[in-house]
């Protein structure tokens, strides 16, 4: 394909258009469509057939199911005057706050089991076998701050030698919404509970684990695009947002304590998530609506950063936990969507939410799926944000469709920009774009400045037509780019060209002209139609940051000087300086009086 372009050129050919190489480049490399449809049938009757295997054939492991891991023995509470009355577990039972609520069994006289379990739900947990005190669950020397520890599973050994003996569990919570709360209690080998636990959380753990990556690869997205179109894209607060969810969700997780050594530090950072997820919200919805609502959304992420400020100093202070001040942050959440709701509706009596009508569609999801949540807070005791992730989850795929949209308008820009700023003839810079470019390279790095000029064009045209006078132009630029490595070169209109060389010596420049001199002089000699032509050449030798304009007027006197005497040479202009010391001479030299831009 090159080869045959080359050849094109040098025998004066009319070139071959940009999208035409670009649509015979993407036809050699492009993989047959039926060989594409052929592999995506048959990695999808693979996946079909494994999760259709799953369900249709056996399990191969023996189930747990949570029958045969739940204690079957009878509790009762211990009431402070030493009676005892009969517990339903799980339930919730009126014990103030700070006051232990203690329960006890018998183990039966044919226990075996090696592990005895209860959840805590922000309770100290002390686990007593025979009188003997085997687990003690407290985290007051673990966790950063607070009254409470954090929720998660109490594991206590036992063995067939305790069949028989007193099972005494103390749990103490601090808050009043979780004190006196009984979770169900579990015995059996440790490895079966645990595995029950994954087969009913672990679905949940996963899309939340999900989310962790996709918040991540998204906010790496937006950063990319951002350094590459120098724009900002809204994926980058949605980004945030799923991050926000994700750790909300693994830090609800029943099994976060598996996979985090300090259970306590991921529970405060769903309290921080929850204080701090308008923020991000607000921004996304700012941008989408272009800044209109400025403003309002600065007050309401003011209102929010006081909320954090005053719940975390409530919390740091042992005044109250964040589970006791998290209406404060509902409250701010649902304000947030309040007012979100109202610029919504405003917009969309204006007539301007036509112009985000697909995030605005995510966007409605995902509050009604945080308000869902957020609402079902106060119905039970803990959740597994399945309604958050579906919010979010439609609203990544409405900005991602919007993304896609913005980033096609953008290069359609570029492409745009690239075609009025680039000579269709010789596919080179024209005059605005090239001198920028030149003016830039010479603020960096000092070179040689140099004007061409193809002499006899019009002799081309008048006796060869005003296609070959083109045919001609091209050979010019196609030489000037081959032969001037590292160059920057324009075309300035008509028969003129401007290139610059940085870090180029007088003599480096000297070989690199008569290069130029030679392989034009052997291309244009290929056919008669372009045999007349040769080239004029002024230079002159720049320094680092100097006077783009200055040197452009020398520059151009050198080619003027050249043309007057014989032209098919080049001059340096510093060498005119030395053969006529009287400056008063150059400066009568008229140039073409070039524009400058």
């Amino acid at each position: 394909m090159d080869r045959t372009t080359d050849k094109e050129i040098k025998a004066g050919a009319a070139p071959v258009s940009f999208n035409e190489v670009e649509k015979l480049t993407e036809a050699k490399y492009m993989i047959q469509k039926y060989k594409r449809i052929l592999f995506y049938v048959v990695i999808c009757v693979l996946l079909a057939a494994f999760i259709l295997g799953q369900y249709i054939y056996p399990s191969e492991r023996e189930p747990v199911t949570e029958e045969s891991i739940t204690y079957t023995g009878t509790f009762y509470q211990v009431l402070a005057d030493g009676t005892e009355e009969e517990l339903r577990i799980p339930g919730r039972y009126n014990v103030p706050a700070g006051e232990s609520l203690v329960i006890r069994s018998v183990l039966p006289q044919d226990y075996h089991e090696n592990t005895i379990a209860i959840r805590s739900s922000l309770e100290n947990v002390r686990i007593y076998i025979g009188g003997e005190l085997r687990e003690v669950y407290d985290t007051e020397n673990t966790r950063p701050f607070g009254k409470n520890s954090a929720s998660g599973y109490v594991f206590c050994e036992t063995s067939g030698e305790d069949a028989g003996q007193e099972v005494r569990i103390e749990l103490q919570c601090f808050t009043k919404k979780y004190s006196g709360v009984v979770n169900k209690v579990y015995c059996g080998d440790k490895s079966d509970i645990w595995e029950y636990m994954f087969h009913c959380y672990f679905m949940v753990t996963l899309i939340a684990c999900a989310m962790l990556f996709a918040g991540l690869v998204v906010l790496i997205l937006s950063l990319v695009l951002d350094i590459i179109y120098k724009t900002r894209f809204d994926l980058e607060y949605l980004g945030w947002c799923m991050l926000m969810g994700a750790v909300w969700m693994l830090g609800e997780s029943k099994l976060r304590q598996l996979f985090v050594p300090n259970a306590s530090i991921l529970s405060n950072m769903c309290f921080f998530v929850v204080m701090l997820c308008p923020v991000p919200i607000m921004f996304y919805i700012d941008s989408v609506q272009q800044g209109r609502y400025r403003k309002v959304y600065h007050v309401a992420e003011c209102i929010t950063c006081v909320n954090f400020v005053i719940c975390t100093a409530l919390q740091l202070l042992n005044i109250a936990d964040f589970i006791s001040t998290m209406f404060l942050s509902h409250l701010v959440i649902a304000g947030t969507f309040l007012t979100i709701f109202i610029t919504i509706c405003r917009d969309l009596i204006k007539g301007t939410a036509k112009h985000y009508k697909l995030p605005l569609i995510g966007l409605v999801a995902a509050m009604i799926a945080v308000m869902l949540e957020v609402t079902a807070v106060y119905r039970v005791v803990s959740l597994s944000g399945i309604f958050i992730a579906t919010g979010l989850v439609v609203l990544l795929v409405v900005t991602l469709i919007q993304t896609m949209d913005r980033i096609r308008e953008l290069e359609l820009a570029r492409q745009r920009e690239a075609r009025e700023s680039l000579d269709y003839l010789t596919g080179l810079p024209m005059r605005h774009k090239g001198e920028a470019l030149i003016l830039e390279k010479m603020q960096k790095q000092g070179g040689c400045l140099g004007f061409v000029d193809m002499d006899n064009l019009k002799k081309i045209n008048d006796v060869y037509g005003h296609k070959a006078g083109d045919r001609a132009l091209r050979l010019v630029g196609a030489m000037l780019t081959e032969c001037m490595e590292n160059a920057v070169v324009c075309r300035l209109g008509g028969d003129e060209f401007l290139f610059y060389l940085p870090e180029a010596s007088e003599a480096e420049m000297s070989m690199q002209i008569r290069k130029l001199f030679d392989s034009f002089g052997a291309a244009k000699n290929v056919t008669a139609e372009t045999s007349p032509a040769s080239l004029s050449c002024g230079l002159c030798m720049c320094r680092q940051g100097d006077n783009f304009e200055e040197y452009y007027i020398k520059a151009d006197k050198a080619l003027y000087y050249v043309k007057q005497n014989g032209k098919n040479n080049y001059r340096f202009y510093e060498e005119l300086e030395e053969q006529q010391p009287d400056a008063q001479k150059l400066d009568g030299i008229p140039g073409n009086q070039h524009d400058i831009q």
